[in-house]
């Protein structure tokens, strides 16, 4: 008898889309980066998303990411766009680069009343992924990166 993945199992039959198959088929957790400077929004997403199934990591800025993705690659870096040092644009740019396989969903509160330039637009142009307009909720967190992931 075939078995047929019900809606809420991945292609691979895991249930899980936190989780893929290595080349061995081991079961691994997706890995995922982010970078913000705030630490508050920092420990909102990595919750959600361990709660997902992924493995997650988090750098307070775009140089700090750019390090760790060198040391250990992830599928996914998320990044603000407002952020001390090197700024989420600046990130894109360079992972883009570095890291061609890396998919990207850049992140901001910027355009709206506060006077701070609207970057998401130029972001999608260098080669976001996808953007996404904070305050961001925990479905469409989750939502955008599997999106994102399955692209």
């Amino acid at each position: 008898m075939t078995r047929v993945p019900s809606e809420k199992q991945d292609a691979r039959g895991t249930g899980d889309p936190g989780l893929g198959m290595n080349a061995s088929g081991v079961t691994t957790a997706k890995r995922i980066l982010i970078a913000d400077d705030n630490p508050d929004t920092l420990s909102f997403m990595q919750a959600a998303l361990e709660k997902a199934g992924y493995e997650v990591q988090t750098a307070a800025e775009g140089a700090q990411a750019l390090a760790l993705l060198a040391k250990r690659p992830a599928e996914l870096l998320i990044t603000d766009v407002f952020m001390p040092g090197q700024d989420g644009i600046e990130t894109l740019r360079d992972c883009r680069l570095r890291f061609p396989q890396t998919r990207i969903v850049v992140m901001s509160a910027g355009g709206g009343s506060g006077g701070r330039l609207d970057y998401l637009p130029a972001a999608a142009l260098i080669g976001a992924n996808l953007t996404l307009r904070k305050p961001i909720g925990v479905d469409q967190l989750l939502d955008a990166v599997r999106a994102v992931l399955q692209a």
